[in-house]
C-alpha cells in the first residue's frame, strides 16, 4: 500500500523539480530550491510510513479485542 503512495508524493516531487528546472536558470537559486523539494519529498515518505504503521497497529489491535469484555453492560 505504501507504493500508492510513494508514487504520488514523487509525482508531486517530479513536478516540482522540473518546475525549477525549467524557470529557475540561476544554480546559486535553484540548488537550495532543490534541496528543499528533497527534503520535502523525505518527510512525505517518512510521515506516510509511520502513519500507515499507527493505523496497522491500532487495526490489528481492534481485530484483537474481545467486545464481548469492552462492550459488557454488567
Amino acid at each position: 500500500m505504501f507504493q500508492i503512495f510513494n508514487a504520488a508524493i514523487d509525482a508531486v516531487q517530479n513536478a516540482k523539480t522540473q518546475t525549477v528546472k525549467t524557470f529557475v536558470t540561476d544554480e546559486n537559486l535553484a540548488k537550495p530550491l532543490q534541496t528543499y523539494i528533497d527534503a520535502q519529498a523525505s518527510f512525505a515518505k517518512k510521515l506516510t510510513q509511520e502513519t500507515l504503521n499507527f493505523y496497522t497497529t491500532v487495526g490489528t489491535a481492534l481485530m484483537n479485542i474481545d467486545a464481548k469484555k469492552v462492550f459488557s453492560t454488567k
